[in-house]
């Protein structure tokens, strides 16, 4: 892509400076916003895993980093969905279970709840959600913010 300026008696380079990053800005943030779109849709799509709350699927987002956008998964209202990292990379083999806060583990059945004092988890393989066909969801967000910087261009190059 070329980008064509013509200097012009009246011409304002601060101004057009200014409107420039605004518009590499913006530019960004369709980037990272698009990434984290088809994300979610693979995750739905190819059934990565159940969600049960939703909380780490709309975790999945673009965040202002300075002047870049920063794409992350995780962040949830009160802390970080640790579980978000044990999807995409998966467990190391099998572990114990404790509760935290109760005296007892409530474990799901298809018959109902079962109460276990601790439980030997058998581990998570990975999932790979968020860096899974990264080549492909970014070549997709690559050509979405090219299309939206060059129907802005005109724009901030205008006064």
């Amino acid at each position: 892509m070329a980008i064509e300026v013509r200097i012009t008696k009246d011409f304002d380079l601060a101004k057009v400076s200014r409107r420039l990053l605004k518009l590499a800005g913006a530019t960004l943030s369709v980037i990272g916003n698009s990434y984290a779109e088809e994300t979610r849709k693979n995750v739905v799509r190819k059934q990565l895993f159940k969600s049960r709350s939703g909380a780490l699927l709309n975790s999945i987002m673009a965040v202002p980093e300075s002047d870049t956008r920063v794409v992350i998964f995780g962040a949830g209202k009160d802390n970080f969905l640790e579980y978000g990292k044990f999807l995409e990379f998966g467990t190391k083999g099998p572990y114990l279970i404790r509760p935290k806060e109760r005296k007892a583990l409530a474990i799901p059945t298809p018959k109902g709840l079962i109460f276990r004092k601790k439980a030997v988890h058998p581990g998570i393989r990975p999932r790979r959600y968020f860096f899974g066909d990264y080549e492909k969801k970014m070549a997709k967000a690559l050509n979405e913010g090219r299309l939206f910087f060059r129907s802005k261009l005109p724009e901030a190059l205008n006064d």
